[in-house]
């Protein structure tokens, strides 16, 4: 009897214990965007026991082993490990990731695992920068790729994208050092890209060597982006709606000083001119009382006329999904962005003359298999948008020139509503808000369109791994534009307190003049594509072997131009050994018609190697090195983009303006002659090398990617310099010019978990510096004069050793043979003036004594530190960007005084009591004393900048699955911001750290955007 006892508790206790260990976990795997179909989910410890997340994202599993840990992967996505002890359900959360051995990188007209590839290349995924609240998708990813720089030189809605570079500038071509920007695998323009709508986009890509960037031959000297849209996938129906809007306020707002700091500072002024002040003491105590606001207004002219915040929306909704025969992604959006100018208008007019934009975006990619062998895709996007701004009028520029508008000029309005006017003034115009609300607008609509149909037909019956594709692409696009306004100033009036009587502005309009239209064709291109490409790709054992050959054609029409052709044949060829050792031979040839015949095409040719160091057998089982590749690459690769003619080998004739003949004066037509050709003129070549390195460790938490590359631009087609302006006559540019770039660029990711607690980090990082190695400039009189030997765009100028102090000034007077030097200049020196550099020690300060100064205005160093994590739903992701090694000055209406505001640097001008701790130089009323800006730019000027901006911010909760109605697979609440806070270096200017150098800084404002939004997906 004890026995059957015994046995039975044992028989039960197994029972117990086999139920424990089979338990069973169901879920959902999730990003940030919604449900992932296709992630693998197995059981730690147990790697056979596996499940495949369904079209929903949804999964169920059994136990087996004796843990209660589950492993989820998805390429692309970083693997997570939970924990599901007590648990029957759970939801995961997946975080984007472009490191992992098995991730999928694209390149030109193809794709490649990162353990294979040889090239360098940086990504990152479109769900890593869907949630930043800006409109352009190059302004989210300074500081996620390396090698990837920009600026963003305006804030104004639809005119707010950032220009960007590839590894920074190695073309003396301003335009020559845009990259190329390729979407599924089409070429597109800035202006296109800057259409694109990020939730339309799957991944972005940067090739950066030539063993990626030659494929694209002539023009893959700027390296390449590549962006790629999403696609749909089998299975159910997948909805998801995204609903965002939140406020834009100023990066930084811009500081003046009240009418009686300024009165002050005009009287100081001009005493030290040796002219009577303006103002009386009478005058400054009603400026500084303000009792009496008409006739000693005090108007904040930046704060009468822009608003603190202003508002921004965003609303996307995309559907996918299908069957193995048609698969599809169908995306649309609404974009609006309005302007901070408070609304002056009358409401009856129905007339908005506010900044704004609009944007409407569809896209929809079909993939269509028609048989076995044979795929179809039918791509079509198309957007809308409309900019708005008032009427001929940089409202921000208004608003600094100190030469239209006085804060003492006139009253905001007057005390009857009628207008004032700013009548000590020389053109005496009315008020901004007077203008602002009665000059009408100025719109530009534009049109985008784009349509690609391809063929994929595998031809594996001649032999296995080879396809043959071809597409056809068209793009046009129709920009136009609107001008309403009135073909008079309104009327306005000078407000005399004393006796209550009005003034008529000098213009004389007692009446307000109706709208006029007028209207015109900004824009009219289009762009056909035509691709034919073999692509192979196959294994043998050990062996891999990959190739493509291509034909690729292109035609470019503007307006009724003649078209400008492209045309020619690439190819690669791939092998690697057991993943080991690799090899890749890339190329191109082609051309363009911008060369005469002989001239026109071109070889450019590349190879990469690469040893995966981690798959010999002595590491291939370490389970602390999982990557450890060395990679080397070089090419030469070309670009055919410069300024002058279109046909830069021969000269052209153009229309010129009439001219009068005779006694009648009758009109007569005349040609114009234009640059000289030249006849052997050819593309720019570039030499590029490059050594990297990737690394991961630790099971892929901790991954590291290292590349270092010297690039020689040369047969650059610049402009002569040595040739004599007293010719009479331009030249085209020719291929004159020389120079280098190097750098290193890179990126650290680690990334952990303590049970469900998710983090990870990451820091990119790169440095490049170019040289001018040679350029045809004119034979200088000093060396320092030359800008052969200094970096490309060198600014140069003067060197600043301080003010001139009263001994100065009696030395100068009585001609002492010590007397510093001093400027040919109509205006005597004065103590408290900016003193200069006698270079060439003559005794003088002019040309001569200009030299390199500060740094070019493209930062030369650029950091961005990704922090996130995510716990039970929560999540928060940061980005800190920041730029470097870089330069640059505010001239004109953005800075010197009687031209600009006056601002609080100015209240730290040199004065005698002042000498010791002055930041700027003595006031005076005259534009182009040595004081100038503009007229001697030095390195007072001339700042060596550099700032940290936490750029952007996503802090999100994604609701439980259990909490979701039926129709509901996903649910998740965000907050985000975008140039949240920015830390810079400088006070010396109140502009935004990426102004314009040698620039008057009066750009519209770049905005921090703080933004609210929901992500619904239906099932």
């Amino acid at each position: 009897m004890k026995h059957f006892i015994l046995f039975v508790l044992l028989l039960t206790g197994f029972t117990i214990a086999t139920q424990a260990q089979q338990k069973t976990i169901s879920g959902t795997v999730k990003d940030l965007n919604g449900a992932l179909p296709g992630a693998s989910v197995a059981e730690k410890g147990v790697p056979t026991n596996g499940v495949i997340a369904d079209p929903n994202g949804r999964f169920k599993l059994t136990l087996k082993g004796q843990g209660h840990t589950i492993v989820v992967k998805l390429i692309g996505f970083t693997a997570q490990e939970i924990d599901v002890t007590g648990k029957t359900s759970v939801d995961v959360v997946l975080q984007p990731s472009t490191q992992g051995l098995d991730e999928v990188v694209v390149v030109g007209f193809n794709s490649t695992k990162r353990i294979t590839n040889t090239g360098a290349v940086s990504a990152v995924s479109g769900a890593e920068i869907r949630n930043v609240p800006t409109a352009n998708v190059q302004n989210a990813l300074m500081g996620k790729l390396p090698g990837f720089v920009s600026q963003q030189r305006s804030g104004q809605p639809g005119r707010d994208a950032s220009d960007f570079f590839i590894r920074g500038v190695s073309s003396l071509n301003s335009e020559g050092n845009k990259p190329l920007i390729i979407v599924d695998d089409i070429e597109y323009s800035y202006d296109q890209l800057q259409q694109i709508n990020v939730n339309e986009i799957e991944s972005i890509s940067i090739l950066k060597d030539a063993s990626t960037t030659a494929i694209y031959g002539i023009k893959g000297a700027n390296g390449v982006l590549v962006v790629t849209t999403r696609r749909g996938k089998s299975g159910r129906p997948q909805v998801n709606l995204r609903v965002e809007s939140g406020q834009q306020s100023p990066v930084r707002t811009p500081k003046f000083l009240d009418s009686y700091e300024t009165a002050m500072l005009v009287n100081e002024a001009y005493r030290n001119d040796g002219l009577q002040p303006q103002f009386t003491d009478e005058d400054l105590r009603l400026f500084k009382d303000g009792s009496d606001p008409y006739g000693h207004p005090n108007v904040n002219w930046y704060d009468a006329v822009f608003k603190k915040h202003s508002y921004q929306a965003n609303t996307n909704v995309d559907v996918s999904g299908g069957t193995e025969a048609v698969r599809y992604f169908m995306s649309g959006g609404f974009l609006a962005q309005n302007g901070l100018v408070k609304d002056f208008s009358d409401p009856r007019n129905e007339v908005n003359t506010n900044y704004f934009f609009r944007r409407y975006n569809f896209r929809s990619n079909l993939d269509m298999r028609v048989s076995k062998s044979l795929t179809l895709r039918l791509d079509v996007t198309t957007r809308f948008g409309n900019i708005n701004q008032p009427r001929s009028a940089n409202v921000v520029s208004e608003v600094y020139n100190f030469e239209k508008i006085h804060p003492y000029s006139a009253p905001f309005i007057n005390p009857n509503g009628s207008y004032s006017f700013a009548r000590d003034t020389k053109d005496a115009l009315p008020t901004i808000n007077a203008r602002l609300a009665n000059g009408g607008y100025s719109r530009s609509n534009r049109a985008d369109f784009n349509v690609l149909f391809g063929g994929t037909q595998d031809l594996s019956f001649l032999t296995k791994g080879l396809t043959l594709t071809g597409r056809v692409a068209y793009a046009g696009i129709e920009q136009y534009s609107r001008n309403l306004f009135r073909p008079e100033e309104p009327p306005s009036f000078y407000y005399n307190p004393v006796d209550n009587s009005y003034l008529l502005d000098p213009r004389g309009n007692y009446r307000l003049q109706a709208y006029r239209v007028t209207g015109n064709t900004d824009s009219y291109s289009r762009n056909v594509n035509v691709q034919a490409f073999l692509s192979y790709d196959r294994a043998f054992g050990d062996h891999n072997l990959n190739g493509l050959l291509l034909f690729n054609r292109q035609s470019y029409s503007f307006k009724s131009d003649i078209p400008a052709n492209f045309r020619g044949f690439s190819f690669k060829a791939g092998y690697n050994y057991q993943q080991k050792y690799l090899v890749d031979f890339n190329g191109a040839y082609n051309g363009s018609d911008r060369f005469k015949a002989k001239e026109r095409n071109g070889f450019f040719p590349a190879v990469g190697l690469g040893w995966a160091i981690s798959q010999e057998p002595f590491l291939k089982e370490s389970s602390f090195i999982r990557l450890l590749k060395i990679r080397a690459s070089y090419g030469v690769v070309g670009s055919d983009v410069t300024d002058g003619n279109r046909y830069l080998f021969r000269q052209e004739y153009f229309e010129g303006g009439g001219y009068s003949f005779g006694e009648n004066h009758t009109n007569n037509g005349t040609i114009l002659e234009g640059d000289l050709g030249t006849p052997d003129v050819t593309w720019e070549k570039a030499r590029k090398a490059d050594v990297g390195l990737d690394v991961n460790l630790f099971n892929d938490q901790l991954s590291f990617t290292f590349d270092y590359f010297y690039d020689v631009r040369f047969d650059q087609l610049v402009r002569k310099g040595s040739v004599p302006t007293m010719i009479g006559i331009g030249y085209s540019p020719a291929n004159v010019a020389k120079t280098s770039n190097k750098g290193f660029d890179g990126q650290i990711n680690y990334r952990g978990s303590i049970r469900r607690f998710n983090f990870n980090t990451g820091l990119v990082f790169q440095y490049f510096k170019n040289k001018v190695l040679f350029r045809d400039e004119a034979q200088p009189a000093y060396p320092w004069l030359r800008e052969t030997g200094r970096p490309i765009d060198q600014p140069f100028g003067y060197t600043f050793v301080g003010y001139y102090t009263p001994d100065d000034i009696q030395k100068i007077q009585s001609n002492a043979h010590d007397k510093p030097a001093t400027p040919l200049s109509e205006y005597p020196i004065q103590a408290g003036d900016l003193k200069y550099k006698d270079i060439n020690g003559d005794g003088v300060i002019d040309n001569n004594d200009r030299g390199p100064i500060g740094r070019p205005n493209l930062a030369n160093t650029v950091l961005g530190l990704t922090v996130g994590a995510n716990y039970k739903g929560f999540s928060a992701n940061l980005l800190f960007q920041g730029a470097f090694g870089y330069s640059f000055s505010v001239v004109g209406t953005g800075i010197e005084t009687f031209q600009s505001q006056f601002q609080p640097i100015h209240q730290e001008r040199w004065t005698p009591e002042n000498a010791a701790n002055a930041q700027f130089p003595r006031l005076t009323s005259n534009p182009t004393t040595v004081n100038s800006a503009r007229t001697y730019m030095s390195d007072f000027w001339l700042i060596n900048a550099r700032y940290v901006r936490l750029k952007t911010v996503d802090l999100g909760y994604q609701m439980p699955s259990n909490w979701l109605p039926q129709r509901i697979n996903n649910a998740r609440l965000y907050l985000s911001a975008y140039n949240l806070f920015t830390w810079t270096n400088y006070d010396k200017y109140q502009q935004d750290p990426e102004v314009s150098s040698n620039s008057a800084g009066d750009a519209y404002i770049n905005q921090r955007v703080i933004n609210l939004g929901i992500q619904i997906g239906f099932k």
